[in-house]
């Protein structure tokens, strides 16, 4: 993929270049002004549409396919399995370790406190205490994806930061039914929302983009705008070509924008790929870092 963004970027370059070549300074200016309309009319249109857009077409779809996913998935045994696979001896059995999961607090810090009102020792609990954080704030993530059938559900966890308040607050929504429908609901409008609709935000940018070039395109045909503008000389050529590479920076340095966007808006998305390439990274570290 790399190497097929780089592809991309010289194939864009050059082809903003060409009509820029053939258009001229004059034209591609006119051109560009029309293209830049097009770009504040899609960021506002698209920036309206996004959130409805996923509230009410994407979230309900994602909310169905994730409780399919998470249909046999047990909070309580997928805790206590975790804990006991670090050490942690858990002597609360099903109903007291719920209770824990459902506290309104610190989680770890439960967990203390029915080890200690169970006849655990202070040792015990503390012990609990400091692996049940660990599970809570790197391992959780890495079990839910795995559950949910991620294939890269290692990584993906690996990459997943969370606040400790936002997985507690998961946590408690699978605790609070059978169905895991609280649960869902909280992971698909709590927590994948930003990025869902971050990505849907851009695809529709792109898409209503795309659709004003080609309206744009048309009225300039019909209306006949460039029709009446002086003969293209060869100093108006090299300008236009000058233009057109300008052009198609600002083109690639767009669509980087957009995608430093998205991983920025949820640390889901690995940035590595675009690490890997040699001209795209350029453009993309530029808005990244």
């Amino acid at each position: 993929m790399s190497i097929a963004l780089d592809i991309t970027v010289l194939i864009v370059i050059s082809l903003t270049a060409f009509f820029g070549y053939k258009q001229g300074f004059v034209r591609s200016v006119l051109r560009l002004l029309g293209t830049i309309a097009c770009v504040v009319v899609a960021l506002i249109v698209s920036d309206m549409a996004a959130g409805p857009a996923y509230r009410n077409i994407l979230a309900p779809r994602v909310e169905s396919a994730l409780l399919g996913k998470l249909e046999n998935f047990d909070i309580t045994a997928e805790v206590r399995s975790a804990l006991n696979e670090m050490g942690a001896n858990i002597t609360l059995d099903d109903k007291q370790l719920k209770k824990v999961l459902s506290d309104s607090g610190s989680l770890p810090s439960a967990f203390e406190r029915a080890i200690l009102s169970s006849g655990g020792n202070e040792i015990m609990a503390a012990q609990v205490k400091e692996q049940s954080e660990d599970f809570f704030t790197n391992g959780f993530s890495t079990a839910l994806a795995k559950r949910a059938g991620i294939k890269d559900y290692e990584s993906l966890g690996e990459r997943v930061q969370l606040s400790l308040g936002k997985v507690y607050d998961l946590v408690r929504a699978f605790a609070a039914g059978e169905d895991n429908k609280a649960g869902v609901h909280y992971l698909v409008y709590n927590i994948l929302d930003n990025l869902l609709t971050t990505i849907i935000r851009y695809a529709l940018f792109v898409v209503i983009l795309i659709v004003l070039e080609i309206i744009v395109s048309i009225v300039f045909k019909v209306a006949g705008v460039l029709d009446h503008l002086p003969a293209i000389s060869g100093a108006n050529k090299t300008l236009g070509l000058i233009f057109g590479i300008i052009k198609g920076v600002l083109f690639v340095g767009l669509f980087a924008a957009i995608m430093a966007a998205i991983v920025k808006s949820d640390s889901i998305m690995d940035s590595q790929v675009f690490d890997d390439t040699i001209i795209f990274k350029v453009f993309f570290n530029f808005f990244y870092k």
